[in-house]
């Protein structure tokens, strides 16, 4: 499970929204002074991080809480946001490649390039359609509030 603390904006019955702020650990790097992520991050300030999760402790809002998410849902998610689209535009791509040699268009890059750009944007809807909506559905995706902290 893997944990983040964070405290209660909202809440109902079913939900809370929970604001969780993200750490900054270029304060505790030896290289702070001479990193460029840590002069970006002065100039640039993060907003906090804002969460729903199943209210299963009746919580109320300007409580702290710890909120998890189980390391499976969150590889599996991981890795279907970031190498589907990329295998989809990798293959599209290359099957464009082949159709242009095959049909001797003559234009082989920009076939190639509108049917990458094809598979990519077909990944993201597939991704939309399927997996994040069926994700927000069920239970075992979704963060849930652990404990309260006293």
């Amino acid at each position: 499970m893997i944990e983040e603390t964070g405290q209660i904006v909202e809440a109902d019955e079913r939900y809370a929204w929970v604001e969780a702020a993200s750490s900054n650990s270029c304060s505790h790097c030896a290289a702070n002074q001479a990193c460029g992520t840590a002069s970006l991050q002065k100039w640039f300030k993060r907003k906090p991080n804002r969460l729903r999760v199943i209210n299963n402790h009746d919580v109320k809002a300007g409580e702290r809480v710890v909120v998890g998410i189980p390391e499976q849902a969150l590889v599996k998610g991981s890795f279907l946001i970031y190498m589907l689209p990329l295998l989809c535009l990798i293959g599209a791509a290359i099957a464009g490649a082949y159709l242009d040699n095959a049909l001797g268009w003559g234009h082989r890059d920009a076939v190639s390039m509108l049917f990458g750009l094809a598979g990519l944007i077909g990944s993201f809807r597939v991704l939309q359609k399927y997996y994040i909506n069926k994700a927000e559905r069920q239970s075992q995706y979704q963060p849930v509030i652990l404990r309260r902290i006293h």
